[in-house]
C-alpha cells in the first residue's frame, strides 16, 4: 500500500491507493494479457466516443494510438473506426483551400492549415493508405506539406507538441513518395525547435519559448519541464527514428537527442513508476499523470526493442507500465489521471481517476502496443523467412519477424549464400526447414531448364555445406525443368521428402496448351534419410490440372498440401488445398481457391496465434500477400498487415531460436 498526495485547491489530501511496485527486470506480463488490456481500453473509448469527430490534435492523437493497437491486434474494428473518422473529415485537417490565408500560429480555425495541430491527422491517413492504397487518402496531406516545404520559413515547430504532431508525417510521406525534401525540411525544422526549446544541460525540452528558464520558473524556483510536452517529443523521436532511412545524413542528430532525453527521463521517474507533471520539480504539481507517463513508457520500450537503449532502461519502462495498467487503468476500461488539455503543469489542478482524454488513451495504446512487441522479442523463438530477389542471381536472403507480419531483412538485405550450381547459377525459391537432426536443410531452383535441384545444409544459417546438385529428373530426357522444390521431414519414418514441379513433354496431354510457353507441370518427389542416397523419382500429385509450388504441413493428424493451380485458360493462378493421411499421399482433389482476385504463387504456411497463415507472392502486383484461417476452411485476407522487405520473392517461413537470431544479427 502506497500513499499518493493529491493537491486540490492547494490543500494536500492523503489518498490510500494500490500503486504498483517496480517489477524485477526479468518479469513481464503475458502477451495475451497485454492484448486483453488493449481491447478493454479501446472498447471503453469507442463505446463512449463515436468516430464522427474533428481532425484536431487531441482526437488525432488518439487515432495514432488506435492504429498502433490495430497493428498489434489486427482487429478490423479498430481500422474501421479510424477510417470512419478520416472519411468524416474528408481526409483533411483544417478545411481551408485558400492558400493566401494559410497560417501556423496557434488556433483552431480552418485558416491554420500549416499549424501542426491540424497536421497530426495525416499520420493516420497515411497509415490507412498503406493498408489500402487510394491516393484520395493522402492527397491533402501531400498538398499541404509540399506547400509548406515550398515556403522559406523554418519556425513551424515552435512548441514541443508539434514535434510529435508533424515529424512522423514527414518521414511517413518520404517513405511513400521518396521526395528528399521531406527529410531535408525535417532536419531544418527540427534544428529550429531544438535550438529554441532544448536545454543542453538537462536534456529536456521546454514546452515553448515562454517557459525557458530563468524567464519562467516552477513554483519552487526550478526549471519547469512539462511531462506531456517532453512526452510528445520523446515519442515523436521514436516514431521518426523508426521510419528514417539507415543512411540518412542527419540521422545522428535525432539519435543523440533521443538518447540524451532517455537518460534524463529515467532519472526523474518517481519510485511508483509515474512521472509528475513538472519533471524536475515534483512538488510543483505532485501526483501521478498518465499521458506523459504513457509517452515515456512507449519511447523507452521502443528504444529497448530496437537497440537504441540498453536493457537497463527496461526496468524504468516496466515501472511505467505497471503504473499505467494497475493504477491509471480503471475497472471499466477508462484511462484515468490524464491531465486535461493545457500547456504546462498547473499547481492545484485536479487530476484523478476520472480525468481522462482522447490523447491520453492514444498514448496508453501506444505504450501497450510497444510492450507487446517487447514481449515478442523475449520469446524463445522467432519467425524466419528465406527468399530470393530479382532472378535469384545473388542467392539466399533471410528476414525475421517476432509476430509473423512485420518482417526485417537480415544482413542489410544482402545475400548470405551465393549460388554455385548449374550454368545459370541461380538460387530461386529457397526452401529451408529444420530437420530431425537439428540442422537446417535447404533446397532451391538452380536453373530455368536444368533437370536437377540444389541442396545445402547448415547449423547456423551462415556457414553452409558444399552446394550439392541433385539430378532428380536426369532419367527423363523430355523433362523441361525442375522448379520450386520443397522439403518436408517425416518424423514417423525419420526421412525427408523432397518434391518439386516438372513439365515432361508429352505427359498429361489433356491439360496441354500453348499458353505459358507450353508448361504443363505435375508434382514429383524423392525421399532420403541422409541427402546422399535418394529413392527413385515418383509422381507426387496429379490433380488433373497444371500444378506447381506445393508445400506440405502437418495439421491435426493429417498432411495438408498448399498448391498453386497454374491453369492459364481459363486463368486460375491461385492457391488451393489438398489433404492426405500419409505424407506421400494419396492426396485429395484440390479444394476451392483460398486466395482472392489476384494471381498468387509460392505458398508457405505457419501457425500464428492459433491460425494458419499462408504467405504467397502476388507476383503480378510485385508484393507479398497472406490469408489466414482457424479451420483451413474459412479464410480471410491479412495481406494488409504484412510489412515485408522490398523486392521479396518466393520463399519459406520457418522458426529459429532467439539465440540463432542474435547470432545472425551480430
Amino acid at each position: 500500500m502506497s500513499k499518493l498526495v493529491r493537491y486540490i485547491g492547494g490543500v494536500a489530501l492523503c489518498v490510500q491507493a494500490m500503486l504498483p511496485q517496480a517489477l524485477p527486470a526479468q518479469e513481464l506480463p503475458e502477451r495475451q494479457e497485454v492484448i486483453a488490456t488493449i481491447r478493454r481500453v479501446n472498447a471503453y473509448w469507442r463505446e463512449h466516443n463515436p468516430p464522427a469527430d474533428r481532425a484536431f490534435w487531441d482526437v488525432a492523437a488518439y487515432h495514432t494510438g488506435n492504429m498502433a493497437a490495430y497493428a498489434i491486434t489486427r482487429d478490423e474494428a479498430y481500422r474501421k473506426y479510424s477510417e470512419a473518422w478520416a472519411r468524416h473529415n474528408e481526409w483533411k485537417g483544417s478545411k481551408s483551400d485558400n492558400r493566401s490565408e494559410r497560417k501556423y500560429n496557434y488556433g483552431e480555425t480552418d485558416a491554420l492549415v500549416l499549424f501542426g495541430d491540424w497536421q497530426i491527422c495525416f499520420q493516420t491517413y497515411i497509415d490507412l493508405f498503406r493498408l489500402d492504397p487510394d491516393s484520395a487518402k493522402i492527397r491533402r496531406a501531400i498538398e499541404v506539406m509540399e506547400y509548406q516545404m515550398s515556403t522559406p520559413e523554418s519556425d513551424y515547430w515552435w512548441w514541443a507538441d508539434g514535434l510529435y504532431m508533424v515529424m512522423p508525417v514527414m518521414t511517413k510521406l518520404y517513405g511513400i513518395t521518396g521526395d528528399p525534401r521531406y527529410l531535408e525540411k525535417l532536419h531544418e525544422y527540427f534544428l529550429y525547435a531544438r535550438d529554441l526549446m532544448y536545454d543542453e544541460r538537462e536534456h529536456l525540452f521546454y514546452r515553448d519559448a515562454k517557459y525557458v528558464y530563468p524567464k519562467h520558473k516552477s513554483a519552487n524556483g526550478k526549471k519547469d519541464f512539462w511531462a506531456r510536452g517532453d512526452g510528445w517529443v520523446f515519442a515523436g523521436l521514436a516514431k521518426v527514428l523508426r521510419d528514417l532511412p539507415p543512411n540518412y545524413a542527419h540521422r545522428q542528430v535525432f539519435e543523440s537527442v533521443y538518447r540524451e532525453m532517455a537518460g534524463a527521463i529515467v532519472a526523474c521517474q518517481r519510485p511508483e513508476g509515474y512521472w509528475t507533471r513538472s519533471l524536475l520539480d515534483p512538488a510543483h504539481a505532485p501526483g501521478p499523470e498518465t499521458s506523459g507517463t504513457a509517452f515515456f513508457t512507449f519511447g523507452l520500450l521502443w528504444g529497448v526493442n530496437n537497440g537504441y537503449l540498453g536493457a537497463e532502461y527496461r526496468s524504468s519502462a516496466m515501472k511505467g507500465w505497471n503504473y499505467l495498467s494497475e493504477f491509471a487503468l480503471q475497472p471499466d476500461g477508462r484511462v484515468g489521471y490524464v491531465q486535461p488539455i493545457g500547456e504546462r503543469a498547473i499547481p492545484g489542478q485536479t487530476v484523478d481517476a476520472g480525468s481522462t482524454a482522447n490523447f491520453g488513451v492514444g498514448a496508453f495504446l501506444l505504450a501497450a502496443s510497444e510492450l507487446v512487441r517487447h514481449i515478442e522479442t523475449q520469446q524463445d523463438s522467432v519467425y524466419a523467412f528465406s527468399y530470393f530477389k530479382g532472378n535469384g542471381e545473388d542467392g539466399l536472403h533471410l528476414a525475421y519477424s517476432y509476430d509473423g507480419f512485420r518482417w526485417t531483412a537480415l544482413n542489410g538485405d544482402r545475400s548470405l549464400l551465393k549460388p554455385e550450381l548449374s550454368k545459370d547459377k541461380l538460387m530461386r525459391d529457397t526452401c529451408i526447414i529444420r530437420g530431425g537432426d537439428g540442422r537446417f536443410h535447404m533446397v532451391w531452383t538452380v536453373s530455368w531448364t536444368d533437370r536437377g535441384i540444389g541442396y545445402a545444409s547448415s547449423t547456423d544459417l551462415q556457414n553452409w555445406s558444399e552446394q550439392q546438385y541433385i539430378p532428380v529428373m536426369a532419367h527423363e530426357p523430355e523433362a523441361r525443368n525442375c522448379w520450386a522444390p520443397e522439403i518436408t521431414y517425416d518424423p514417423g519414418n525419420d526421412e525427408y521428402i523432397i518434391y518439386w514441379a516438372t513439365t515432361i513433354r508429352g505427359r498429361f496431354p489433356e491439360t496441354q496448351i500453348e499458353a505459358d510457353n507450353g508448361y504443363n507441370h505435375r508434382m514429383y518427389y524423392v525421399t532420403t534419410k541422409d541427402f546422399k542416397t535418394f529413392s527413385e523419382t515418383e509422381l507426387f500429385y496429379e490433380p488433373g490440372f497444371n500444378v506447381i509450388d506445393a508445400t506440405v504441413v502437418r495439421d491435426s493428424g493429417r498432411w495438408v498440401m498448399f498448391l498453386k493451380d497454374e491453369t492459364r485458360e481459363p486463368a486460375q493462378k491461385n492457391i488451393k488445398i489438398a489433404c492426405a493421411d500419409q505424407l506421400k499421399g494419396p492426396y485429395s482433389a484440390a479444394g476451392e481457391p483460398i486466395t482472392g482476385d489476384y494471381w498468387a504463387e509460392g505458398p508457405t504456411a505457419t501457425k500464428i496465434d492459433g491460425e494458419w497463415t499462408v504467405y504467397f507472392d502476388k507476383y503480378i502486383d510485385h508484393r507479398y500477400g497472406a490469408v489466414a484461417s482457424k479451420d483451413l476452411i474459412s479464410w480471410h485476407e491479412v495481406s494488409h498487415h504484412l510489412r515485408m522487405p522490398e523486392g521479396i520473392r518466393h520463399g519459406t517461413v520457418f522458426r529459429i531460436s532467439k539465440q540463432e537470431l542474435q547470432r545472425l544479427i551480430n
